[in-house]
């Protein structure tokens, strides 16, 4: 069956894999994130799931399953450190890089971005496709990530906040510093990689 394509409205994400794919459970891995939507935000999208769920169910009984098992659903209530409800929707998307070797995205005006790390917290808009499906578990409904587009983005930073270190008063490093470390790295490796 074919995906069915549908875009989510804009949504903080959460356990970003959308550069690389997640490799601990499988290789090759799947690239994966999590987006979280205000409840009321959600509401058309979920919908829109429930209403292709409801049609899969139906298809099954009508082919003589009398029974149908449902599959977990690919969203739930979000909930914070301590468990308690925040009040917005977490939908759980994922695609074998087997599939997509790259995930496509794109700037807010539409430029396709390159080499760009996506961290939580960006403000991102997803083109998915939902795709029905009936297996041990039930039938249910993934969603594929097709691409991603950027509104507000979060990077990962090798800076000092990374380590915990503040901005202080004291040393710079000047542009003449900076030229004579990357030239001293240059010699470097020139030297070991002379035999």
């Amino acid at each position: 069956m074919k995906g069915i394509k549908l875009t989510t409205p804009m949504g903080v994400a959460k356990y970003c894999w959308l550069n690389k794919p997640d490799t601990k459970w499988e290789t090759p891995g799947d690239f994966k994130v999590n987006l979280v939507l205000d409840k009321e935000e959600a509401e058309p999208f979920i919908e829109k799931i429930e209403a292709v769920l409801s049609d899969l169910i139906e298809e099954q009984k009508l082919s003589g399953k009398k029974k149908v098992k449902e599959a977990p659903l690919p969203y739930a209530d979000e909930t914070d450190d301590e468990g308690n409800p925040t009040g917005n929707v977490e939908f759980k998307f994922k695609t074998k890089s087997t599939i997509k070797p790259k995930i496509p995205m794109f700037d807010s005006k539409g430029t396709p971005m390159f080499d760009v790390n996506v961290w939580a917290g960006s403000k991102i808009k997803i083109s998915s496709l939902l795709y029905p499906y009936v297996a041990p578990v039930g039938a249910g409904i993934s969603l594929k990530i097709n691409a991603v587009q950027i509104l507000d983005l979060v990077q990962g930073s090798g800076g000092t906040e990374g380590f915990g270190f503040e901005e202080e008063d004291g040393y710079v490093l000047s542009e003449e510093d900076q030229s004579s470390e990357d030239a001293t790295d240059e010699q470097e490796v020139d030297e070991s990689t002379d035999f």
